[in-house]
């Protein structure tokens, strides 16, 4: 009963997705679709009429009959435009609607850990994918069902009239055959849901060979024939596992097509029997032959209409899967009255990416407001893992993280994001303007575009001729490509532009001119000016500019207090600063970072 209940509910989601868009084409939709359902036996009716009168005596009437036969010829001809732009519509919302409701549930999920998850990935990738025609499939074969199921029943009342059991001869069979069809079809689609990290592969590696900013390197170490062989192997991979369910599909419903052919066979059997008995008249004759043919094709029609709903449900069974797991909490979270940050406190905090390996380690750390903090140490010491952790990206392990004394895992995500802003190493480059790539808005108002230019200047992006806020960037869409260090200096601006009191910085120079890099440390005070500031380098010359500096080693804090202060105990802080010291010590422009 619970499968029933929790099918039904699945069918009215579905459905709520095709129609809800537009109530009143859907209306109108659904009135012509039964329209034209029941032409099929408008159009026996008629003909029996009309053979009847044409071998009977009475021919008053005749051209009346005849046009009304005519016309249900005339009119599906008619409908089937119209209804074909009303579904051509009514599809463009559903796939819009499946399309943002995949969109909104994936954004929803704020842990990084369950968006990172294989299953997940594959789950997007095939609901990606299938969000372009699932909602048209479904509501193709939902109309088919719906259409046929209307010329089904009409037609049986004809079939009937001549003798009861004609048409249960025609439909019970196709049961089975039905249902074998419908489960080859949704064995196949969960064999595609179970290959969703086959056909990742299949994608990635033609993206690699498509993508612009790969261009260079795939001609520089000839890659193509590589990543061709690779595509053709994950290809092959998919194809050989897929075959199988193919075949399955291919032979599990001959059994149950021949049991149809059988009955078939004896039905047609019986009909020229009881033909030569002359109990039929003529127009009883032309309408039963009619009704057998128009009977038989909608009963195909239906058998593969069925199958193909049941993957389309598949589909939207998934989507349906993906919301509940993108639910919010229900516990009711903390929200404005928290702030302004006055402190924030690691506790204990400890995380891993796999169970046997913690990436953090025992973290306890004190971050005052105004603070500028500088975290450093060598790759994968966690330095970037921290700061996700301060952005709930991830939940620790272990531990918790506080602000103003509340674990901010009870603090609204919304209201939590409000208060930081950040650029990471691995930033955004999006395609868009200028403009809407630091502010992304629409709107614009002085106010805005004072802090829009006052962000950009402070992070040393410049605007020239050939640069201007409106400048699209990015050769996705014939814009203007800009350089690594642009780039950077635009995501810098980005953060500068937020509003948050928390700024974040992961390596937010790394790919900029060392002049550059050098004047805006120098300012990295004025830069912060009034908020507190966590900034993760490996250039450790700058971190002189923070007042608190943490040196991080295998996951755990190994030193922690003012620049100087860890610079004079001769640490590990020191050991570091010496060798890039060497390292640069005959180059007076890098020079300039350790000064």
């Amino acid at each position: 009963m619970n499968k029933i209940i929790d099918n039904l509910k699945l069918i009215a989601y579905s459905l709520s997705l095709l129609l809800r868009s537009s109530p009143k084409l859907s209306t109108l939709f659904l009135f012509l679709i039964t329209l034209e359902g029941i032409m099929p036996t408008l159009s026996v009716m008629t003909s029996i009429h009309l053979g009847n009168m044409i071998s009977g005596t009475d021919h008053s009437g005749l051209n009346l009959v005849a046009i009304l036969w005519a016309s249900t010829f005339v009119v599906p001809g008619i409908l089937a435009p119209v209804i074909s732009t009303l579904q051509s519509v009514l599809n463009s919302q559903a796939t819009y609607l499946t399309q943002r409701k995949i969109m909104e549930a994936a954004c929803r999920i704020d842990d990084l850990m369950l968006i990172e998850s294989p299953k997940l990935h594959d789950d997007l990738e095939v609901l990606s994918r299938e969000a372009a025609h699932r909602p048209l499939n479904l509501l193709v074969n939902l109309v088919d069902i719906f259409r046929g199921t209307l010329t089904l029943l009409s037609l049986s009342l004809v079939l009937a009239s001549v003798v009861w059991w004609l048409p249960l001869a025609f439909l019970l069979p196709l049961i089975p055959v039905t249902f074998a069809v419908a489960y080859s079809q949704i064995d196949i689609f969960k064999a595609m849901l179970g290959k969703g990290n086959s056909a990742r592969r299949i994608k990635y590696f033609l993206f690699v060979l498509l993508d612009v900013k790969l261009a260079k390197e795939v001609r520089l170490f000839n890659l193509a024939g590589f990543f061709l062989d690779k595509h053709k192997d994950s290809f092959s991979e998919l194809e050989n596992e897929l075959n199988q369910v193919r075949r399955k599909q291919l032979m599990r419903p001959q059994p149950w097509n021949l049991l149809y052919l059988l009955c078939a066979l004896g039905v047609m059997f019986w009909f020229v029997d009881y033909i030569s008995t002359g109990k039929i008249s003529v127009g009883g004759l032309l309408g039963t032959i009619q009704s057998i043919s128009y009977f038989g094709l909608s009963c195909q029609w239906m058998v593969y209409s069925f199958a193909n709903v049941g993957v389309c449900f598949g589909f939207f069974a998934r989507l349906k899967t993906l919301e509940s797991v993108s639910k919010e909490p229900p516990v009711t979270p903390v929200g404005n009255e928290l702030f302004p940050i006055r402190e924030i406190r690691f506790e204990n905090v400890s995380f891993s990416y796999q169970d046997d390996c913690n990436v953090l380690n025992n973290i306890n750390l004190t971050i005052h407001a105004g603070d500028h903090l500088a975290i450093v140490g060598e790759n994968g010491a966690g330095k970037s893992t921290l700061i996700k952790l301060l952005c709930r990206l991830y939940s620790p392990t272990a531990g918790r993280i506080t602000c103003n004394g509340t674990d901010i895992a009870q603090i609204d995500m919304s209201v939590w994001r409000s208060q930081l802003s950040a650029i990471f190493q691995d930033f955004g480059h999006y395609n868009l303007s200028i403009r809407e790539n630091v502010t992304f808005t629409g709107s614009h108002t002085s106010v805005k575009e004072h802090a829009f230019r006052y962000a950009c200047e402070r992070a040393q992006f410049m605007f020239g001729d050939n640069i201007t806020p409106e400048t699209l960037i990015g050769k996705e869409f014939s814009g203007t490509e800009l350089s690594g260090g642009q780039w950077q200096r635009l995501a810098l601006a980005r953060a500068l532009y937020s509003s948050g009191n928390l700024i974040i910085l992961d390596e937010p120079t790394s790919a900029m001119d060392p002049r550059v890099e050098a004047e805006i440390f120098s300012q990295f005070s004025q830069l912060v000016e009034g908020k507190t500031a966590v900034m993760v380098t490996h250039r450790l010359g700058v971190v002189k500019h923070a007042n608190t500096l943490i040196v991080l080693r295998n996951g755990e804090i190994v030193e922690q207090g003012k620049p100087a202060d860890l610079e004079r105990t001769r640490g590990e802080y020191y050991a570091l600063l010496k060798l890039q010291r060497e390292q640069y010590e005959s180059d007076d422009t890098n020079a300039e970072l350790f000064a």
